[in-house]
């Protein structure tokens, strides 16, 4: 690239997307859809939203349903809140759901234990009556310090920790922190003799094109060893709405963040970054299932339309 690099920034102003891909920052991927299928071609819905996506030319996910969970993010005390939560006690009415998980921003505005109840406990009650809640920590849940009792309140260790379901292996990072600690964490975890199938869960996103964007420490820490492994599943939050990246290596990068909070629109994505396949500005969550040798990801809205469906085979 021939390009000539762009100078730093002013002391206290973050880079740009543009700025960091001409920096070098954030890795070039080549857009591509290798290892995933595209969405099928249900009802678009209505509302701010955004690209319909192009109908699948591929066979659906095959075979038993090993385990399941439902993904969400950024929702604690928004006006969709309860919504959502009703839609994914619909879900798993008629799916098998073994664990609620989260990415991050789940009290707001500081994480103030006084809101535990309200906002992670009485709307996933039903749910929450046979299944665990597994959560990660986004920037509201940490800014007055009251991210480590939210985990033992949740009845979870310190982040990163690993969980797992019957043929999928979660591994939850703290993206509050991007440091060398967690990296060599990630690295080893996903090096181990574990199952085929992992995710990894943590709130700033790898690729987001929207209010947030991308978080370039993550671009530049975490993502070169994402790929390295070529981890089938990566679940994101912090911009409030649904997208969906794949990688020239074929990683998918989900956001999730419409649990509950104001959404955000969506933007155009810079030259370099993955190729985005689906986008949507809607209240939702993100239903994973496990077969083997495949994970089926489907995008639900509060309103129970399927805004997204891919499946990641590996």
């Amino acid at each position: 690239m021939n390009q000539r690099p762009p100078a730093d920034p002013p002391p206290g102003r973050r880079l740009s997307r543009r700025e960091a891909l001409l920096a070098g920052i954030v890795p070039l991927l080549a857009a591509a859809t290798g290892g995933c299928d595209r969405p099928d071609g249900g009802s678009a819905a209505p509302g701010p939203a955004t690209t319909t996506p192009p109908a699948s030319t591929q066979a659906p996910a095959t075979g038993e349903v090993r385990s399941g969970l439902v993904a969400f993010g950024d929702f604690g005390g928004g006006e969709a809140q309860p919504a959502v939560a009703r839609a994914m006690e619909r879900w798993a009415a008629a799916h098998r759901v073994d664990a609620l998980v989260t990415t991050g921003d789940n009290v707001y505005e500081r994480g103030e234990p006084a809101l535990f109840a309200a906002q992670l406990d009485q709307p996933y009650a039903e749910l929450r009556r046979t299944r665990p809640l597994w959560a990660t920590l986004g920037n509201h849940d940490v800014v007055a310090g009251h991210g480590a009792e939210q985990l033992r309140h949740l009845g979870l260790p310190d982040l990163p920790y690993a969980r797992s379901l019957p043929g999928l292996q979660l591994l939850f990072l703290d993206a509050n922190r991007i440091d060398d600690a967690q990296a060599a964490w990630l690295d080893a975890r996903l090096g181990g003799p574990e199952p085929a199938l992992r995710t990894v869960v943590f709130h700033q996103p790898a690729w987001s094109c929207s209010r947030h964007d991308s978080s370039r420490e993550v671009d530049r820490l975490w993502v070169p060893i994402i790929e390295r492994h070529r981890v089938p599943l990566v679940l994101n939050g912090h911009d409030h709405n649904y997208q969906r990246f794949v990688s020239g290596g074929g990683v998918t990068y989900v956001v999730t963040g419409g649990g509950g909070r104001a959404l955000y629109p969506v933007d155009a994505c810079a030259a370099g970054a993955p190729a985005r396949v689906a986008e949507r500005v809607r209240h939702h969550f993100t239903a994973v299932e496990v077969r083997d040798g495949s994970l089926a990801v489907t995008a639900v809205a509060d309103d129970d339309t399927v805004i997204d469906r891919a499946v990641i085979r590996r």
